[in-house]
């Protein structure tokens, strides 16, 4: 590891040298801190990570032996670190109440780093928050408090958001980040399997940390199963063995849906809610921060990239920055790698976009429907167009909820479920989920609902003298008091009130 390692106060991001140091010059540099130098304190951290000791910029050199200012940098209320200010710092005119916001960003930049380099070493992933908003620096924040202690951490964001690499970034952050991190997936729809993966994996993460990814797509044999499981001291393992000191793993989970919420419509244990309510955060899609997407592309082109020159053109790369992403970081990472694979032309220029990844430039003409911004009304009746099986409307909308709503228009009488209806649109549950409500600010039951009841409208014109609960049934519903309440809810009538208004 060198003594020092040299960077000009002006960006650089040549490919030898170190990454970090490409952060903290831009950090220092719109601080107007020309000649500064880092000293960070040796610690175990510093053999197991590429970290250095010492970084330099401008005249850093003469500042780390005569430095004329020095600041601490501060991590978890420990010192990690010194910023040391040239002399000729001291001259120039800067807001010195500037210096505790600069230097907690150099820790969160540093530590951002090290949690990286262990997640890529022992789970053989990069998996680091990348940008520099406002938006991923509070992100930094609240894994800094997180990692400090050992609560149970709730992290919530749409899906394809950054969920996996902040609950690896407060572990390897934390005390335990020489310790195992298991990730369990939420959505095996078999209890008696999700019951073995829980088993193994408290077995192994002893003394580390489980992270439940997508713990909102738990049916509820499967919450009081994980109920259970936390709430003994010990559970039967596969063998004979039991898994001992269930309380000495950290828990963190993921969810796409508003669990407090899930709880009020009785699709969620309050009981398991309670076990994992300690600390929460929710990671804001990529569409609430694009100043960070140019960094991102610039990360997934290392990583896809097929030949050193390989690139973008300008108007693709203003494209992918505006684009609204609504499948977040994991969807523009999957658009990244296919563009670098099959694109023929370099830099990648906008035919290759319509032959690759036309979606961009269709929801590029039609953002006013699909971004978050946009008014809650669709250019067209969703309902009717379902009835009357009108496909065609629904050509601007995401594919796997086109596929959805194809399947919903012709099987909305029979009894549905999201799982279901996911497995039919080749995506999973939470993204369903996520996607009726994005695109058409209505969940999947409501729909069905609605659906239903304007087709029992329609029999009981055509058939006035149609039995009430012929038509409940005939419609999807198999509980007539079911059936009644929702058609009073969307008809402001009774079925029978109805039926008599139009004989």
């Amino acid at each position: 590891m060198p003594d020092f390692l040299e960077l000009s106060s002006t960006r650089n991001t040549c490919a030898n040298q170190h990454p970090l140091m490409q952060q903290i010059n831009s950090t220092l540099s719109n601080a107007n801190f020309k000649d500064a130098a880092i000293q960070l304190y040796k610690t175990e951290l510093h053999t197991q990570t590429d970290t250095p000791l010492d970084f330099t910029f401008g005249q850093g050199r003469q500042t780390l032996k005569n430095p004329g200012i020095s600041y601490p940098i501060l991590y978890q209320r420990t010192k990690i670190g010194d910023l040391h200010l040239h002399q000729s710092q001291q001259a120039q005119e800067y807001d010195e109440s500037h210096l505790p916001f600069i230097t907690k960003k150099l820790a969160l930049l540093i530590k951002r780093h090290q949690a990286n380099t262990l997640s890529s070493r022992f789970l053989g992933k990069d998996l680091s928050l990348t940008g520099y908003s406002e938006h991923v620096l509070k992100l930094d924040a609240f894994i800094e408090k997180a990692s400090s202690t050992s609560y149970p951490v709730i992290i919530n964001g749409e899906f394809g958001s950054e969920k996996l690499s902040v609950a690896s970034a407060i572990h390897y952050n934390s005390q335990l980040r020489y310790k195992p991190f298991i990730e369990i997936n939420c959505s095996t729809p078999s209890t008696e399997e999700f019951q073995r993966n829980l088993i193994i994996s408290f077995e192994k993460a002893q003394g580390g940390s489980i992270f439940l990814h997508g713990i909102d797509e738990l049916s509820f044999p499967q919450q009081n199963l994980l109920t259970e499981l936390l709430a003994a001291s010990t559970e039967p393992g596969l063998s004979g063995i039991k898994v001992k000191n269930v309380t000495n793993v950290r828990l963190m989970v993921s969810t796409t849906r508003d669990l407090t919420e899930m709880i009020r419509n009785n699709e969620f244990s309050r009981h398991l809610h309670e076990k994992f309510n300690f600390l929460a955060i929710r990671i804001p899609s990529l569409n609430e921060r694009k100043e960070d997407i140019p960094f991102i592309l610039e990360k997934l082109l290392e990583k896809y990239k097929l030949f050193e020159e390989q690139g973008f053109c300008d108007e693709v790369k203003k494209i992918l920055s505006e684009y609204h992403w609504p499948g977040n970081h994991a969807e523009l990472e999957r658009v990244v790698a296919r563009l670098m694979t099959l694109s023929s032309a370099n830099p990648i220029n906008r035919s290759e976009l319509e032959k690759h990844a036309p979606e961009l430039l269709t929801n590029r003409v039609s953002q006013a429907l699909t971004a978050k911004s946009s008014a809650d009304t669709l250019p067209f009746e969703l309902i009717p167009c379902l009835l009357n099986k009108d496909y065609q409307q629904f050509s601007r909308l995401h594919t796997g909820l086109q596929k959805a709503l194809k399947y919903l228009a012709e099987n909305y009488c029979n009894s549905i479920s999201l799982p279901e209806l996911a497995q039919n649109a080749f995506i999973s549950p939470s993204h369903l989920s996520y996607l009726f409500k994005f695109y058409l600010k209505q969940s999947f039951k409501q729909i069905v609902s609605e659906l239903r009841i304007e087709r029992a409208k329609q029999i009981f014109i055509s058939s006035p003298h149609a039995r009430i609960t012929d038509v409940s049934l005939d419609v999807g519903f198999g509980d007539l008091s079911h059936f009644e309440k929702i058609f009073k809810r969307y008809t402001q009538m009774t079925p029978r009130e109805y039926k008599n208004s139009n004989t």
